[in-house]
């Protein structure tokens, strides 16, 4: 076990201060990249009436006008290979992958020999405060096909010095064969949900989990293990210590949790900008002890796909005092996605908030779920709420806990749902579990 503390610790340590000056340079070095190099960015400052000079620190660019991901979807559904925000040539990538989430085509970015070193950089930063060494063997369970947290996320493993075995997904029951039959510092990396339905398969073929000798988990595409309860099961089931990870594909942001589990650690400092946003107004909320909002991200060296002010829709909690484990940059504790967020009667309702609900009812339930929005708004109905029961739940008792979850979601959350349940595992995939389902955009579209 190596005794080194930090990936990185002249960055990971800095003073906040020598950090922000450290990135004022670099981020007036990318801002004129961006105006010489794309005419879609240069419309964007030329738009806002800025000049990339006048970008001299992040407290700037609220100046210019946010990204969406979307305006990148819609050249490449109109036939761009990647879309107007590719500024390195291509005989400069080398590598094209496509960003994960739960809904759309996958989003293609290209990456240079340069950005693929920065972002095993802040993944091998994060991956080091989760407590990944060298000598662990890592067992991958995402996806390997064009999904960027495959082959992109694999290298920052490799970067660290852990092992890696590329499992991907699907054929559960063969990766529980591989897993007993290898005598490793074994680890998995994974969503949380898969790591619970891969318990549940194991138990289903008379295997406890426990005894394949699985002792950490990364855990990242969903948040999960912020929901009192969710990281226990897992630690239990497994005998395993659970790490909480954060990412975004199209940023190359990364962040982990280290020992201390007071939030993640945003891993990216001198690499990406992160600001914080109000997500309906968009104003800008100064990263304060406590502070809420969307964070925003504007790259500092990326050269294939750089972004400027993306959205990130992640709705976060911000923490600004120096850790316990010495590092000085800030943490966040995710809250939802403003994008997965909606409202019934005025009520602002994010998904984590139901998963918390959920979870003080195991193990009668799994606290699997999917909320299905069969209207538009206003949603002045009784959205349903579709949640896993577990297998021995009798159908007669199906009812009253129908009931009881109903009761549950009103009194804590303030609205009213319309129960159905799914039996143990119907929800639950080696994929992001799909939390919000709005089947009227189908039939609008």
């Amino acid at each position: 076990m190596s005794a080194r503390k930090y990936w990185n610790a002249e960055i990971e340590t800095m003073a906040p201060a020598e950090l922000r000056r450290l990135e004022a340079g670099l981020l007036a070095e990318q801002m004129a990249y961006l105006y010489d190099a794309s005419p879609y960015y240069k419309a964007k400052f030329d738009g806002a009436g800025v000049a990339p000079g006048d970008i001299r620190g992040q407290a700037d660019l609220e100046r210019l006008p946010f990204t969406e991901k979307s305006e990148f979807a819609e050249a490449q559904g109109a036939g761009a290979l990647i879309g107007p925000h590719q500024c390195a040539p291509f005989d400069d990538i080398i590598r094209i992958v496509g960003t994960g989430g739960t809904t759309g085509q996958p989003l293609r970015m290209g990456m240079t020999a340069a950005d693929i070193a920065d972002y095993n950089e802040m993944g091998a930063r994060a991956l080091w405060t989760t407590g990944c060494r060298p000598g662990d063997l890592v067992v991958s369970c995402f996806n390997y096909s064009l999904y960027a947290g495959g082959v992109t996320d694999h290298m920052c493993f490799e970067t660290l010095g852990a092992a890696i075995l590329p499992f991907g997904v699907g054929n559960t029951k063969r990766l529980l064969g591989i897993l007993a039959d290898m005598d490793a510092n074994l680890a998995l990396f994974s969503t949380p949900s898969y790591a619970i339905r891969l318990a549940e398969v194991a138990a289903g073929e008379g295997v406890e989990p426990a005894s394949l000798g699985v002792r950490k988990g990364f855990f990242s595409g969903e948040a999960g293990l912020q929901i009192a309860g969710y990281r226990e099961r897992i630690e239990t089931l497994w005998g395993m210590t659970a790490h909480d990870m954060y990412g975004t594909s199209e940023a190359g942001v990364q962040s982990g949790e280290c020992e201390a589990r007071q939030g993640l650690h945003y891993s990216s400092g001198g690499l990406v900008v992160a600001e914080l946003i109000e997500p309906e107004s968009g104003a800008v909320v100064a990263m304060t002890e406590g502070a809420e909002g969307e964070l925003v991200y504007t790259s500092l060296g990326r050269r294939a796909c750089p972004i400027l002010r993306m959205r990130s829709h992640d709705v976060v909690r911000v923490f600004t005092g120096v850790c316990a484990c010495g590092r000085t940059g800030f943490r966040f504790e995710t809250l939802g996605r403003s994008d997965d967020m909606f409202i019934v009667k005025g009520v602002n309702v994010f998904p984590l908030g139901v998963q918390a609900v959920l979870a003080e009812l195991r193990p009668r339930l799994t606290g699997e779920f999917q909320i299905i929005l069969d209207r538009a708004p206003p949603i002045d109905y009784h959205p349903r709420l579709v949640v896993e029961v577990a297998s021995d739940v009798a159908d007669h008792a199906r009812e009253a806990l129908a009931d009881e979850v109903a009761a549950a979601v009103r009194a804590r959350l303030g609205f009213s749902v319309a129960v159905e349940f799914a039996d143990q595992g119907a929800i639950a995939s080696e994929h992001k579990t799909r939390r919000v389902l709005r089947p009227y955009e189908a039939k609008d579209g």
